[in-house]
């Protein structure tokens, strides 16, 4: 995990578990004004009390990261808007689908094998280099994922696309789709 990670990770964690207890506190201070006011919080307020804790705190750091100008966000808009790209191989794969929960990453569910934060576009795979483009043509057309993470020994003949939620990877379920590998 880089420096940046190790830091806004702890803060992103209680802010987001400070505020349902601050949100509802009498006598709310001026900090909770400022902090109540950011897209992560309120992206909180808005979810069911029945919704998995992981799947909340999943959608609050993408609506906060996607509110900061990141490197990697810049770059996959960037890629997104030049789609020069030509394909230097194609396969037919195991394709399945994880969210940011314990029990399907490490004990840092939202920050990626590389650093970077987990975001739609993400993809997992060990037999490619960090960086790679790839897209899924059967099922996503021209929508380019890049590899920013990577699963366990056993799963080296796959790819894991992340989801914002667990219900969403279950359903996604395994696929054998097509890949192109992008230059």
């Amino acid at each position: 995990m880089n420096k940046s990670a190790k830091i806004i990770y702890p803060v992103l964690a209680l802010l987001i578990l400070a505020a349902p207890i601050s949100a509802s506190a009498d006598n709310q201070s001026p900090l909770w004004g400022h902090i109540s006011s950011l897209p992560i919080i309120s992206s909180i307020s808005d979810v069911s009390s029945d919704q998995p804790i992981y799947d909340i705190l999943t959608s609050a750091i993408n609506n906060f990261t996607a509110s900061f100008d990141f490197k990697i966000i810049e770059q996959k808009e960037t890629e997104e808007k030049t789609p020069n790209f030509t394909i230097k191989d194609k396969k037919k794969i195991a394709v399945t689908a994880y969210s940011s929960t314990p029990d399907q990453t490490d004990n840092s569910p939202f920050i990626t094998a590389n650093g970077s934060f987990v975001r739609e576009g993400v993809v997992a795979a060990n037999f490619l280099k960090f960086g790679t483009k790839v897209r899924f043509p059967d099922v996503y057309g021209d929508n380019i994922f890049i590899v920013a993470d990577r699963m366990a020994e056993q799963n080296n003949h796959k790819i894991d696309v992340w989801m914002e939620s667990r219900a969403e990877a279950l359903q996604f379920g395994v696929k054998k789709l097509n890949i192109e590998i992008l230059n």
